[in-house]
């Protein structure tokens, strides 16, 4: 990602158990590699926490929203311009497809970019900052809701 367009990561692994550790240093680690600056990580207090990540607890079984919310609180006093969710469960994607993803950010900087033919609750996408108070603000499944009302660019990258 240029330096022009610094962006975070947002790891959304609210109902993680403990045999998803490796997923999750997973991600973190891709995410790092990307470029993104801070990485936070949305766990369950049992659940032990990358390192050199930002870790935010919310409560097991608790809503996906929850662990948007205090996720997007850390990145408030950011230079992020953007941000990348990755939720744990879902189709995961490369390193390279992530690569992909970001590029498309190049495109246009103020769109949602997203997988071609992706479930966008489901699946990393990159969220322009000035989207991030109307999604933290619109509930479950808000990615969506966000989306119909922005310009939303899709970008094709396989599966893993």
């Amino acid at each position: 990602m240029p330096p022009e367009l610094p962006f975070a990561a947002l790891i959304l692994a609210y109902d993680a158990v403990d045999a998803d550790t490796a997923a999750i240093e997973s991600l973190a680690c891709d995410a790092a590699r990307v470029g993104a600056a801070p990485v936070v990580v949305a766990l369950p207090p049992d659940v032990g926490a990358p390192d050199g990540t930002r870790v935010v607890r919310v409560a097991r079984g608790g809503a996906r929203v929850t662990g948007l919310r205090l996720g997007m609180a850390q990145l408030t006093n950011s230079p992020a311009r953007a941000v990348l969710l990755v939720p744990l469960r879902g189709p995961q994607r490369s390193l390279v497809s992530l690569l992909a993803l970001l590029d498309g950010a190049k495109r246009g900087s103020a769109a949602i970019i997203a997988f071609e033919g992706a479930a966008l609750d489901d699946s990393p996408v990159l969220v322009p900052r000035d989207a991030w108070l109307e999604l933290v603000t619109v509930g479950e499944n808000g990615m969506e809701a966000v989306a119909a009302r922005r310009d939303t660019r899709r970008v094709d990258a396989p599966l893993l």
